[in-house]
């Protein structure tokens, strides 16, 4: 089964993947932890949460790749005949192609993807709509409040100065320049107010 866990920035995403993936792992289970390559805020095979929890992936996908190849060929490596469970971390920024890709192996494969459901725009990454086309489960993380103490539902870039930017490229990683993300109520993100 092909599972979407989306939130918005700050809602623990990552952290939930790695407790999860680590949960499987102490049961024995053959698990695949997977990023996109684009994700370099620790380094291209960190998988990194806010909160302090880390792990290296075992594949790092480019947007040409194939998951499927990806996954043949480290069931090579460590000759296990194929995986059961795979962990997907950021995985907004997946192609349609592999996102199609995943939920064509989910007969087989419980694939647990976990990222964003829109940029900082408010619109959609290719990678999200095509899980929110494709999976079976969809579920929202909880958690994630504005400033004002009302739900998170906005990605927001802000600058240095905690100025909202609401345009440029959709990927822009927040360690490449001056810049972070946070999540904000749409009210507080149409109004362009990061804080009280």
């Amino acid at each position: 089964m092909l599972h979407f866990y989306f939130g918005v920035m700050g809602s623990s995403k990552t952290a939930m993947l790695l407790m999860q993936r680590y949960n499987y792992m102490q049961l024995g289970l053959k698990v695949a932890l997977v990023k996109p390559a684009v994700d370099t805020r620790v380094s291209v095979n960190t998988v990194y949460s806010r909160v302090g929890l880390q792990a290296e992936a075992e594949i790092v996908l480019e947007k040409g790749n194939s998951i499927r190849e990806q996954l043949n060929w480290l069931a090579v490596q460590h000759a296990h005949s194929d995986f059961q469970y795979v962990f997907v971390d950021e995985a907004q920024f997946l192609t349609e192609a592999q996102v199609q890709e995943m939920a064509d192996m989910a007969d087989d494969l419980e694939i647990f993807c976990y990222g964003l459901k829109t940029d900082f725009m408010g619109q959609f990454f290719p990678g999200s709509a095509a899980l929110l086309r494709l999976a079976e489960d969809i579920q929202e993380v909880p958690g994630s409040l504005c400033w004002c103490g009302c739900k998170a539902t906005m990605n927001t870039r802000i600058d240095g100065r905690g100025n909202v930017i609401k345009h440029g490229e959709q990927v822009l990683i927040d360690n490449q320049a001056e810049i972070r993300y946070i999540g904000l109520c749409y009210r507080h993100w149409r109004e362009g107010k990061s804080h009280g």
